[in-house]
């Protein structure tokens, strides 16, 4: 998908200003329109406003106030639909959707940031992606897809592992910075 220039994006303070990482999202997704979206972390609703300008019937959910305020408010500037919710991960979600996308909070502590939701992944960087991986898959239908970033600044092995227990990899691409390089991925589940 291509990064649409023409969106009106106001990010509050302390919310995740939309980054390199999330226009490596946007660019992995692949999305006719009539899908039904979740994003966890919507930050600022950047990947949720593309996802709606689709046609998209997209849930947007963060774990910050602040977060589901600003995505509210940049879809009631650019008139798009989004139905945005408070929620940590999947807690209070029941329904299932064709797509789930994540851009995850993926740095380890030992980067020696300050702590904070937007980029802290626990003591090596994995703890939110792995438990968003044994979670997410109980929440996409038959035939869904998962778009997720990950960093090699946290055990590629383990999120690879992770992975392939129960995710098919269906695209994967990447960027390289000075410190880091950044993986998209789309998956499928392996058993329907």
């Amino acid at each position: 998908m291509e990064i649409l220039s023409d969106l009106e994006i106001e990010v509050y303070d302390s919310v995740y200003v939309p980054s390199h990482d999330t226009f490596l999202l946007i660019e992995l997704l692949e999305l006719n329109g009539n899908e039904r979206v979740l994003e966890i972390g919507c930050g600022s609703g950047f990947v949720s406003l593309h996802c709606a300008s689709k046609g998209c019937r997209t849930t947007a959910v963060d774990i910050s106030k602040k977060a589901v305020e600003n995505t509210l408010s940049n879809a009631d500037k650019n008139d798009l639909e989004i139905e945005v919710k408070t929620s940590d991960m999947f807690s209070g979600l029941s329904d299932r959707w064709d797509v789930i996308i994540f851009n995850p909070p993926y740095l380890p502590e030992e980067m020696d940031l300050p702590p904070d939701v937007r980029w802290d992944g626990g003591k090596s960087g994995d703890e939110t992606i792995l438990y968003f991986l044994s979670e997410a898959y109980n929440y996409l239908k038959n035939g869904g897809e998962i778009y997720m970033i990950y960093s090699d600044r946290a055990p590629l092995e383990k999120i690879n592992n992770k992975i392939d227990e129960r995710y098919v990899v269906l695209k994967k691409i990447s960027e390289t910075f000075s410190f880091e390089t950044i993986y998209a991925v789309k998956l499928s589940t392996k058993f329907y």
